[in-house]
């Protein structure tokens, strides 16, 4: 007897476990979705065949119920317009995602009729016009992606409100234009903004950030947002990553961009920002980047500016090293790497290949550097050296100045 129970019980592994039966109203609807994309399916009436559409590639099902839950068709090569009438059969779909495929038109009225949809990214299509007013019908919503397509108009004010489980709000590079829908603010679950690369345009503070308390990442870059940074992102403490890059954003950077504890990336470039860093930035322990190339910007107050690289370094001396970085001022910093600026500073060691030095007293060794200014020392190859006062040596140097060549030439 115990042999019996022991053999069940290793069977019970052995054996796959009983796929779930596919509902017969939704077997109708994956036919019908199947047959109304015509040519362009051809992979999909091939892999689907059958009575069990449960275990059809990219379908998912409820265990016990059987109904589909879940249509995974990203890159599958499918085009037409998006067949709201076979979608709608789902009624129990939770999750659909249809991106990179080659979807045209405007999205269908028969797709807000899925009440329980909680994913839907229709990303990277042809899917074009401006955004219904029925998306507030999905208000299970957790992700939505309608980014790298030709969507137009405003965004409509009166969807979000309802949106209330919403986390991903995904819409960039499209055509939105435009202010700010105010009712962004009430997006409360919301984790993720990014409408960068659109024609949004009117004042960034039409939006109140304060209600977005679990806001972790917030891009509107490229844009022609205008107006002051809100005081509204300073209540969003959870905010890991902001660019707003490429607007008419105006002032200072704000003195409470240093009570973000979890910033971890920040990019303001290309606005018309003006005026100093403000100290409070240096608290930013996890900063990892900071842009602010902007037209009047200024960096005055900055010991360390990585242009490319784009690190804020508080404290001084520093220790960079990687490639294609600015020191835009400082002083006993020890760099290495290669295609490296110092542009200005004082008593710097610079190793690597492909730097341009000036100042005083740098010591600079390896090749192809270019270091002028006064009291430097130079070793290596193929450095052009101007200045008064330095000492060089190594070989093919070419060599202005008041210098003193101690072995080379």
């Amino acid at each position: 007897m115990a042999k019996s129970w022991l053999l069940l019980f290793c069977l019970a592994f052995l054996l796959p476990a009983a796929s779930a039966t596919c509902h017969p109203d939704d077997l109708r609807a994956l036919r019908g979705l199947a047959g109304t994309l015509g040519a362009v399916a051809r992979h999909l009436h091939s892999v689907w065949s059958g009575a069990s559409c449960c275990d059809w590639e990219g379908v998912g099902c409820h265990g016990a119920s059987g109904r589909v839950t879940a249509l995974r068709l990203h890159g599958h090569g499918l085009a037409g317009p998006i067949p709201g009438a076979s979608l709608a059969g789902l009624i129990r779909l939770e999750e659909l995602f249809l991106g990179s495929n080659s979807f045209a038109g405007t999205l269908p009225d028969e797709l807000f009729s899925l009440a329980g949809l909680q994913r839907l990214s229709l990303a990277s299509n042809n899917l074009a016009g401006q955004l219904s007013s029925r998306l507030s019908d999905l208000i299970n919503l957790t992700l939505l992606d309608l980014s790298i397509n030709h969507f137009s108009g405003h965004l409509p004010d009166n969807v979000f409100r309802d949106l209330m489980s919403l986390e991903h709000l995904v819409a960039h590079s499209n055509g939105f234009s435009g202010s700010l829908p105010p009712s962004l603010s009430s997006l409360s679950s919301l984790r993720e903004l990014n409408l960068r690369n659109n024609s949004l345009s009117g004042p960034i503070s039409h939006v109140n950030f304060s209600g977005m308390p679990l806001l972790a990442s917030v891009d509107l870059s490229t844009n022609y947002l205008n107006g002051l940074l809100p005081v509204s992102l300073a209540d969003c403490g959870e905010l890991r990553s902001l660019s707003l890059a490429n607007n008419r954003l105006v002032g200072t950077i704000p003195s409470w961009i240093g009570e973000l504890d979890h910033l971890h990336y920040l990019d303001l470039s290309n606005n018309s920002m003006i005026g100093k860093v403000p100290k409070s930035s240096t608290r930013l322990k996890g900063l990892a980047t900071v842009v602010g190339h902007s037209p009047g910007m200024a960096f005055t107050n900055m010991p360390l500016y990585e242009k490319r690289n784009r690190r804020i370094l508080g404290q001084q001396p520093n220790v960079i090293s990687g490639s294609r970085n600015t020191i835009r001022s400082g002083t006993n910093n020890v760099l290495s790497g290669n295609d490296n600026t110092v542009i200005s500073g004082n008593d710097n060691v610079v190793t690597g290949s492909n730097n341009v030095v000036s100042g005083s007293g740098n010591v600079v060794t390896e090749r192809n550097h270019v270091v002028s200014g006064s009291d430097n020392v130079v070793s290596g190859r193929n450095n052009v050296v101007t200045g008064s006062n330095n000492v060089v040596s190594g070989r093919n140097h070419v060599v202005s100045g008041n210098n003193k060549v101690v072995t080379g030439g």
